[in-house]
């Protein structure tokens, strides 16, 4: 009875197949947006896909951590008001190609991305070393992915060993810093590293007040070698923000304001009554970088730095 029952209404499985589809056939179908991310509301990446297989090994290890609105994204994409626009999203190709001069894959640490961040340029964390130590986590990663370095490097230099002398420490009284370096600061640096600026930059060394402006600025002044100054390297070697259009003029007029306001300061001396050995300076004493060990496969990496 059953097989005389599916017999009689197989004929008619056709007919109820077409009459479910003519009743479906009047919805419509209608466009989500885009997917956006819950934790920051930047659009997820739609654009072309990744044209080699390193831009995709790019995309995933920098360009996923890096294209927040709270981090790079809101002044390094497409529309931004920053230049390059390495984490622009509408072509991932395009923010390849305009990453690779701000990255080193053999020596990550040395990237100019976290020589930026390391100096308190939109660290988005509290303390700009931790942004240098994660943008160069970030920068290894992609390296390893890549095989450009094999695991994780240490790379030993030995620190210049030289006799102790003379040395200049930057005064209390900010007041030989306000007669030289500060009105410099001030006409052509305010723009950006000052409280006030519509778009404040990190030290704030070129702000109206010459103490507080002294106290952010001594970490770029060199007083024993004025031609080393970080605010002269800057315009010298990057041409960062020259106010002419002859960055080695700007980098000469900033080298000799240092140097005036150097020349104020009087070298403290080693009392020739002691007994001294070799010196080291501060910064000789970083010699390694990175690690040696191959950390493909880990699950949990801890790493205790000061």
């Amino acid at each position: 009875m059953i097989m005389r029952l599916s017999s009689l209404f197989r004929p008619l499985i056709p007919v109820l197949i077409t009459a479910l589809l003519a009743a479906c056939g009047g919805a419509e179908t209608q466009s989500l947006p885009p997917p956006r991310s819950v934790a920051t509301g930047v659009v997820n990446y739609t654009g072309p896909a990744p044209s080699t297989a390193d831009v995709q090994r790019f995309k995933l290890n920098l360009w996923d951590r890096l294209s927040a609105a709270n981090r790079c994204g809101a002044c390094h994409g497409q529309d931004g008001p920053a230049t390059p626009a390495f984490v622009r999203n509408d072509d991932i190709n395009q923010a390849y190609a305009a990453v690779n001069p701000l990255v080193d894959l053999a020596s990550p640490d040395k990237s100019r991305l976290v020589a930026k961040v390391s100096g308190g340029h939109n660290c988005w964390l509290e303390a700009a070393s931790a942004c240098g130590q994660l943008m160069t986590a970030y920068i290894e990663a992609w390296s390893q992915a890549s095989g450009s370095v094999g695991g994780r490097r240490i790379q030993l230099l030995p620190p210049p060993v030289k006799d102790p002398g003379s040395s200049r420490s930057f005064p209390a009284d900010p007041a030989g810093f306000a007669a030289t370096v500060h009105p410099l600061l001030v006409v052509h640096c305010s723009r950006c590293h000052s409280d006030a600026s519509p778009t404040p930059q990190a030290p704030f060394f070129a702000v109206a007040d010459p103490a507080s402006a002294y106290a952010a600025v001594q970490a770029k002044i060199d007083l024993d070698r004025p031609a080393d100054s970080r605010l002269v390297l800057r315009l010298r070697n990057e041409f960062h923000n020259c106010w002419s259009t002859d960055c080695q003029a700007d980098a000469a007029a900033m080298e000799a304001s240092i140097t005036a306001f150097a020349g104020g300061v009087p070298p403290t001396r080693v009392d020739p009554a002691l007994v001294v050995s070799k010196a080291l300076r501060m910064g000789d004493g970083t010699i390694a970088s990175g690690g040696n060990r191959f950390d493909d496969d880990v699950i949990a990496l801890y790493e205790l730095s000061l």
